[in-house]
């Protein structure tokens, strides 16, 4: 016991040792120039870089003495609800262990100074953030965490915080598998996925899936599929037993057949197929048609029949009176409805219980995602809007063949948030397993909107 302890601690300072030195030196110029506007002007536009260009090493010292000399700039670290001052002192010698040369880093001072200006601009949505506005700037480097990831936090007079990520784009994406979605929404009923008339729907879809890649297969990739299966018999596989289909031939029942065709060896039916749906251009005889009639099949009835009828009788059986059809084709989710749909889009933003601002291209790209209490606030009046009705048209976009539940953020008669949930399988066509893809689009202008509704909050 006590040599796994002395081994963590020495695994914790190896970490902190590891702080990425051009991150270091980007943030703590960027917080420098909030303070003093002029902090790297003298390097940037007057050449007075002589004194860093023969030794990096001392820029550096002269940037760990500013964080010693408490002058507004702080470590920081997360206590509660909030950042307050850390005080260990070795944390910042430690950090600042590397190399960094001036001359081959030039852009990041550049960066640096731009991403400030933009911060001074753009925080305060009808002023500018001047230097005597700042309290404190907590530099949170070395105290980063998996709860706590921010570079910087600004805390102004007052005692307001605003958390930044200096150089990263924010995340319009996610993934995640289907039943966390469905879990959420319809708890109830997310098991009838897999039971009696959409059992029998599944099947069907399974005995389609062999059909149309069988039949338009070249001769030699039939002569395959026919390894594994009777193919008079397709229309009584089902969709469990098409996962444990294994090759019919004893000797290949361990390691599988090696095939030229895919350069591996093969033993599961489902991992053949996958293969050859992958391939398909080379092993099918019309691509397109093949392609077209297979996302005919999925949209009719994996799309529609299960997974619209599944959300629909779902949400009718256990919430009729919390669903408002509009003429648009949306709904208004009031109730328990509108609660888990805001839930899972305050989720997939990765809000927080304090508000995140991410910068990207010197500033130029400026984000603010609010806190959860943000939602809370104005939680009465946000409209959430959904859509889930299927179109039964083939894209040449294939992931527009899957199924799309769409939802609407509407604060103030405006559209804030646009959340498109994609349901489709993951790792390969027909691969057994769904997975939800959140994708996220903000208005113009999020920022505005997001300052302006905060401000009437604090009058």
């Amino acid at each position: 016991m006590k040599f796994i302890k002395s081994h963590f601690l020495f695994e914790s300072r190896k970490d902190l040792n590891d702080y990425n030195i051009k991150n270091l030196v980007f943030e703590i110029c960027t917080s420098m120039v909030l303070l003093n506007n002029e902090f790297l002007d003298n390097i940037l536009d007057r050449g007075l870089k002589a004194r860093y260009s023969e030794n990096s090493s001392v820029f550096l010292t002269d940037l760990k003495n500013l964080l010693l000399s408490k002058n507004r700039l702080e470590i920081g670290k997360f206590e509660i609800n909030k950042f307050v001052v850390d005080n260990e002192v070795s944390k910042i010698n430690s950090s600042f262990n590397g190399d960094f040369s001036l001359e081959e880093n030039w852009e990041h001072l550049v960066n640096s100074r731009m991403t400030a200006r933009s911060i001074i601009d753009k925080l305060l949505p009808n002023d500018k953030l001047t230097s005597d506005k700042i309290s404190k700037i907590y530099w949170i480097g070395p105290n980063k965490n998996e709860n706590v990831q921010e570079d910087i936090v600004i805390e102004l007079n007052d005692g307001t915080q605003y958390s930044f990520y200096l150089n990263k784009n924010l995340s319009l994406q996610k993934t995640a598998s289907f039943n966390t979605f469905a879990d959420d929404l319809i708890p109830e009923n997310i098991d009838d996925l897999y039971k009696e008339d959409n059992l029998r729907k599944w099947d069907k879809l399974t005995q389609e899936w062999i059909k149309i890649v069988y039949e338009n297969s070249n001769k030699n990739i039939q002569a395959h599929i026919e390894k594994f299966i009777d193919t008079k018999r397709i229309e009584s596989i089902g969709y469990f037993e098409y996962f444990d289909i294994r090759h019919r031939d004893v000797r290949f029942k361990y390691l599988g057949e090696y095939m030229k065709e895919f350069e591996k060896n093969i033993l599961k039916f489902s991992d053949l197929m996958n293969e050859i749906w992958k391939n398909k251009e080379l092993f099918f005889i019309d691509t397109k048609r093949v392609t077209k009639e297979w996302y005919e099949s999925k949209i009719t009835i994996l799309n529609s029949r299960i997974l619209e009828n599944l959300f629909t009788s779902s949400l009718k059986k256990n919430r009729p009176e919390e669903i408002v059809k509009l003429e648009d084709g949306y709904k208004r989710a009031t109730g328990d409805v509108k609660m888990k749909i805001l839930k899972t889009l305050v989720e997939k933003m990765n809000c927080m219980e304090r508000p995140i601002f991410y910068l990207s291209k010197g500033g130029n790209n400026f984000i603010q995602i609010p806190s959860r209490q943000f939602f809370r606030k104005n939680y009465e009046n946000i409209d959430i809007l959904f859509d889930y009705h299927v179109k039964f048209q083939v894209s040449s976009d294939e992931e527009n063949n899957n199924f799309k539940f769409k939802i609407k953020l509407i604060l103030e008669n405006k559209e804030l948030i646009f959340m498109n949930i994609i349901i489709g399988f993951s790792g390969g066509e027909f691969s057994g397993k769904l997975n939800a893809k959140y994708k996220f689009d903000l208005s113009d202008d999020f920022n505005y909107q997001i300052s302006k509704i905060e401000g009437k909050e604090e009058i």
